[in-house]
């Protein structure tokens, strides 16, 4: 009888242990061919849950730092984002989101990451061992895991001894029913019923609490699990669940208590919600996490980091594999920008471009020519360059600054702000941050076009001199070629252009040196088919101003033969 209970001990254990394997070969295997394909389907994740490591961590300071969120929208880095996110677990999308916006021109280079990116890209044992256990680990919205860092996140359930005692009258009622089964039921049913009643109206207010505290109990786990690869660049897992680390260990035990059942609806999983229920074990498990992690913050807070920039790193090594061209960024005191073969990240079949650009850059040229996407790819690529160290381009040099833009505005409704308004205050964040002193390249996209030609023309040439002559470099592109003879002094003109041909637009979307001399706008009507008499009017109308410098008395040679 022994000896078949033994057998069925092992048989059990040796048939979870080949499903584990069986398991893992087949999740490796789809890893692998992720890899090899590159590409891969994601969990849907919301802004709000991705985001929210930057948050926290902006909630401890007002002062400027990183990208803000304007010069994130107007450049999509959301789009750049989810093109780089091949992260597995929601602690590595918020890291990868928060690196994406923390630059810091004071970094001391990109020394110790591009080693932990080298090691990722050439060890594929490694790399699939470790995607293997951050898989396990997984992705859960709205968990907001980093919050715990924090002091302003006060999540511990208060007079926890009041649900420690209900659940000892369960315990007790049950040792009773051994002396007087009838009277030990009843007190268990009475038991049940309270702690029902307990359960369900506290577990509503805690849902999210409960949600988030069982996927920190997974992320220590997770850590745990790290502790067994054998390689120096991971003995930091073991330095972290040495000496006081070794008290994050308690939250393993309660955070099984709280994940087991209730997944999958089976009877085992209904059995264990009543016991829970009656024991109360949610909200004693979550209390026991809560003050595990809030004894052992710093040591929980660089856990978390550590795993975040190992999974982030993942992402990026697996993003610079689906790259045709790049390179690592060389940083440099003058305030210049050098690159060579430079192409924008979210196009299909992007054109490429090399400069060589100072302080003060001006370029000029027609609609839909190329302006906007190059001064876009550039400023992108310099976020990138100073946050995961890779440039599309061939070559890159630039001084390590703050990128802020001036692109995408629109009327706020909701602030009331006119066109206008909204675009001097976008204006205004720009020279804040240059009389502040900090190094910043700033990005502006058709200065000052929600006002009349003479006011803009003015008012865009005294902001162009003034940022020219304080701190930071300055790329604009315009519409308005006047600006290439007024600034042209302090700011170096550069220009797209378009020819046409056959009744055809031809963009080469190349930079050019110099100020744009052509004025095709009135020739795409022609081109479009608009009426003869449009075109020959307005190119009269032209001409007059060209050679006369103003627009009166021009009503008298409207008449067109």
């Amino acid at each position: 009888m022994e000896n078949q209970a033994i057998f069925i001990i092992v048989g059990v254990i040796l048939l979870i242990v080949y499903h584990l394997l069986t398991r893992n070969r087949k999740k490796i295997k789809q890893l692998r061919q992720e890899w090899e394909r590159g590409t891969f389907t994601g969990l849907k994740e919301d802004i709000e849950s991705i985001s929210s490591y930057w948050n926290n961590k902006n909630k401890l300071t007002k002062c400027y730092a990183g990208v803000d969120q304007v010069t994130w929208e107007d450049l999509s880095m959301q789009e750049v984002f989810e093109k780089i996110n091949y992260t597995k677990t929601s602690l590595g999308s918020e890291y990868l989101f928060n690196q994406l916006r923390d630059i810091d021109p004071k970094f001391n280079g990109f020394s110790e990451q591009e080693e932990l990116y080298t090691l990722l890209a050439n060890d594929q044992k490694l790399r699939e061992k470790v995607l293997l256990i951050l898989s396990t680990l997984g992705k859960r919205n709205y968990a907001n895991t980093s919050s715990y860092f924090y002091k302003f996140n006060d999540r511990e359930i208060r007079n926890t001894y009041i649900y420690i005692i209900l659940s000892s009258l369960s315990i007790l009622s049950i040792i009773f029913m051994f002396f007087n089964l009838k009277y030990g039921i009843v007190s268990l049913f009475c038991s049940f019923v309270i702690n029902l009643m307990v359960y369900y109206r506290k577990k509503n207010l805690l849902e999210n609490d409960l949600h988030s505290i069982t996927y920190v109990a997974a992320i220590v786990n997770t850590g745990k699990s790290l502790t067994s690869i054998q390689h120096p660049k991971f003995s930091i897992y073991k330095s972290i669940f040495k000496g006081e680390g070794k008290g994050l260990r308690k939250t393993s035990f309660w955070g099984k208590v709280l994940s087991i059942g209730g997944n999958k609806g089976g009877d085992f999983d209904v059995l264990y919600e009543y016991f829970r229920i009656v024991f109360l074990l949610d909200f004693i498990a979550y209390n026991q996490i809560v003050k595990t992690i809030v004894a052992y913050r710093k040591t929980y807070q660089q856990l978390w980091e550590s795993i975040g920039e190992l999974d982030a790193a993942i992402a990026v090594v697996f993003y610079r594999k689906s790259l045709s061209l790049y390179t690592m960024p060389t940083f440099v005191e003058k305030e210049e920008l050098l690159f060579e073969d430079l192409v924008h990240p979210l196009l299909d079949d992007p054109i490429k471009n090399s400069s060589n650009l100072g302080k003060a850059i001006l370029i000029t040229g027609s609609n839909a020519s190329g302006k906007s996407t190059y001064i876009k790819a550039i400023a992108i690529n310099a976020i990138l360059a100073q946050t995961i160290n890779t440039v599309l381009a061939k070559d890159w040099t630039m001084k390590p600054s703050y990128v802020v833009t001036s692109m995408a505005i629109q009327d706020s409704v909701l602030d009331g702000d006119s066109y206008f308004i909204a675009e001097i205050k976008s204006l205004k964040r720009i020279i804040k941050l240059s009389e502040e002193k900090k190094p910043i390249i700033s990005f502006i996209d058709e200065i000052l076009k929600g006002t009349n030609t003479i006011e803009r023309i003015s008012a865009s040439a005294a902001i162009m001199e003034w940022l020219s002559t304080n701190q930071g470099m300055t790329i604009i592109a315009s519409h308005d070629i006047e600006l290439t003879e007024i600034a042209g002094e302090v700011y170096t003109n550069y220009h797209f252009r378009e020819t046409i041909k056959n009744n055809k637009v031809l963009f080469d979307y190349k930079i050019h040196s110099g100020p744009s001399s052509t004025r095709n706008a009135i020739k795409l009507l022609g081109v479009l088919e608009y009426p003869q008499s449009i075109t020959m009017q307005a190119n009269y109308l032209a001409q007059h101003f060209t050679e006369i410098g103003e627009w009166r008395g021009i009503c008298e040679g409207l008449k067109i033969d």
